[in-house]
């Protein structure tokens, strides 16, 4: 999908409003939020928190319960960080957005992982300046469910 492609996509969402002309500002000023920006900033440009050498959302890991399942997952993927890592930063798309998440189409959600995939790979680096991430977008088949974005630490094994 590209960018004229998604404009397309933006103006016939406004169908009723002539539009004609207008590019993303224009779009962003006529139905733009502000609290919405910062409502899905933190979607883009996550914060992140590191338990035992593993980094996650800081969202996924809020409380006692939370703790208990990284412990049980710890124990299934016999202290594999990194299996612990992967099934704790699997993100659905879809599913994310709850009731309204049908909302678009296939091809947008492919364009909203993949955006997603490069910011969150950009604000790994910048707050953990000396380890490397892998940022995947997993399709539909690869998760067996919806499309998602996926990270987690590459370990060099000594």
């Amino acid at each position: 999908m590209t960018y004229a492609d998604l404009l397309s996509a933006i103006q016939k969402r406004y169908r009723d409003q002539d539009s004609t002309g207008f590019n993303y500002f224009d779009f962003l000023h006529a139905h733009g939020s502000p609290f919405n920006a910062l409502f899905y900033s933190q979607l883009f440009w996550p914060e992140f928190v590191e338990i035992d050498g593993m980094v996650f959302l800081q969202d996924t890991i809020e409380d006692s319960e939370d703790e208990n399942r990284l412990n049980d997952a710890l124990l299934r993927y016999k202290g594999n960080k990194t299996k612990v890592e992967q099934a704790f930063n699997i993100i659905e798309i879809p599913s994310l957005f709850g009731k309204t998440g049908s909302e678009t189409t296939d091809e947008e959600d492919i364009l909203l992982a993949n955006r997603l995939k490069e910011m969150w790979s950009c604000r790994l680096r910048t707050v953990f300046l000396d380890r490397d991430f892998s940022v995947k977008t997993l399709s539909a088949e690869e998760t067996g469910g919806e499309l998602a974005v996926m990270f987690h630490t590459i370990r060099r094994e000594a």
